[in-house]
């Protein structure tokens, strides 16, 4: 989930920034909401993952009814579970609104603090080196290939960055953008534009806020981009979900890390700058498959399944190996 906004950051290198989804509640995408769509630091629309409970209350279509019993992949051999939707049109179709799609990502943790790194850091690595390529997990996005981008179902893994900050009662949109850029000008994160997905994590304790909306009560994890010297920074802000509104029964908090961070890489491989969504409804693939019929991949890492858009000889649903 991500957001529009023009506004200018603390980092005199960050410029005229810009965090792009949709659309910012005009035209095509939808006003705020409160739950999917949320006002943020300078009131422009932000696209977030709500929590399991404010998503379910706002528009659930249910848990995904099995609609089909191993559906056969895009090479007739591969054969998958596909669920229904459980939010916005079902089945659904997502539309290419003309914005670019990340050919070749890759990922980069940078952990605010030794807090989040010391439980989080060697689970997020095996996580993205298992996502890499895996299958469903990051073969099903190779369909939604468009506007001169084709994109891969490998993701680099670029490695992590530790930092050592104090641990803030909370941190804003619009700090989390003047951190990264601090990083990036200082030397301590080399800046990779348009491609490279910098997740940033979170301690515990530390509530990630957007305008008056707040991380666990109302939503646990967002991707967006912003202006760096010119060029595309795209990040996603993952906060310590160890809160009862960001949590799931069975579930440790490296899986609730990895559910989040599942969708938000590929929404922001399909989705960066306007590209893919479900016009009716402002849905990006993942959402429309949001906490539902979770899976393990490879490695044990808990994901959440993609919505399918039943192009490239693919199925129409939401996936599962």
């Amino acid at each position: 989930m991500k957001k529009v906004a023009v506004m200018v950051a603390a980092f005199a290198l960050v410029g005229s920034t810009a965090v792009f989804a949709q659309n910012n509640g005009n035209g095509n995408g939808r006003p705020e909401d409160g739950v999917w769509h949320i006002a943020g630091d300078n009131g422009e629309t932000v696209k977030v993952l709500p929590t399991p409970a404010a998503a379910a209350a706002f528009e659930h279509t249910g848990d995904g009814p099995q609609i089909g019993l191993r559906a056969a992949g895009p090479n007739g051999s591969d054969f998958y579970s596909v669920f229904g939707a459980s939010y916005g049109a079902n089945p659904g179709s997502l539309q290419n609104h003309g914005g670019y799609v990340i050919s070749n990502a890759s990922f980069f943790a940078v952990y605010y603090n030794s807090g989040p790194a010391s439980t989080l850091q060697s689970g997020i690595n095996s996580f993205v080196n298992n996502f890499s390529n895996s299958d469903p997990g990051m073969k099903v996005i190779t369909q939604y290939s468009a506007n001169g981008g084709t994109i891969s179902a490998a993701l680099g893994n670029a490695g992590s960055f530790v930092d050592s900050q104090a641990t803030p009662s909370r941190i804003s949109d619009t700090a989390i953008q003047s951190y990264l850029a601090g990083l990036f000008s200082a030397g301590k994160v080399a800046f990779v534009p348009n491609s490279r997905i910098y997740g940033v994590y979170l301690p515990n304790g530390t509530v990630s806020t957007q305008g008056h909306y707040r991380s666990c009560t109302n939503y646990c994890g967002y991707h967006g981009s912003f202006t760096y010297n010119g060029q595309t920074a795209i990040y996603a802000v993952f906060p310590y979900n160890n809160c009862s509104g960001c949590s799931l029964t069975g579930k440790t908090v490296l899986d609730m890390e990895t559910i989040v961070t599942s969708h938000e890489i590929r929404e922001a491989i399909t989705d960066p700058v306007n590209a893919w969504w479900e016009a009716a409804s402002g849905y990006e693939a993942d959402d429309k498959c949001a906490w539902h019929n979770l899976y393990q991949q490879t490695g044990g890492a808990w994901v959440q399944p993609e919505y399918s858009n039943a192009l490239a000889g693919w199925p129409r649903g939401c996936v599962t190996p």
